[in-house]
């Protein structure tokens, strides 16, 4: 993710889809380590540290930055990491774009990185997402209540999702 996209991110980051699923507060034009920050943001209990990868989702057609997805909390070691997407563009949502991105991190977690086991949590609400998870394979695993801190304050319960890989 370059500095260029990042920027282009925070300036779509007000839009109300992306508050309500992403569980965020608006980015400002000077919360550039803010927003990386947040795109690196660990929310599975179980995995502390360990390498984050992010990369920008671009269309091949214009060269347009429409997103991002992370591989985070990655641990070698133990074959586990954590994902997360979002397409920041409203225009290109619901499109198959952000599923064509998870399923080149997913490989790439998988046969480049050498992972066996890939989670991410969701909010429950985000149906939408949860269904696209399911397509691709991620089967729901646990409900972790209370779980989130939202700008308002109140905490809110995230679904954890997994998907597994055998050699």
């Amino acid at each position: 993710m370059e500095d260029e996209h990042i920027h282009h991110y925070m300036s779509l980051s007000n839009d109300p889809e992306l508050i309500a699923t992403m569980g965020w507060k608006p980015f400002r034009p000077n919360e550039k380590d803010r927003f990386i920050d947040f795109s690196r943001v660990l929310s599975l209990p179980n995995l502390k540290d360990g390498k984050v990868i992010v990369f920008s989702i671009i269309l091949a057609t214009n060269n347009k930055a429409i997103g991002y997805v992370s591989i985070k909390g990655i641990n070698k070691a133990e074959g586990r990491a954590e994902v997360g997407i979002a397409i920041m563009d409203r225009e290109y949502r619901g499109k198959g774009y952000g599923t064509e991105a998870l399923k080149k991190a997913i490989d790439y977690a998988f046969n480049e990185l050498g992972l066996t086991l890939l989670g991410l949590t969701v909010f429950p609400s985000n149906q939408r997402a949860i269904q696209a998870y399911e397509k691709i394979g991620f089967r729901r695993a646990e409900l972790l209540k209370d779980s989130w801190l939202l700008p308002s304050g109140e905490y809110v319960d995230m679904l954890v999702m997994e998907l597994s890989h055998t050699f």
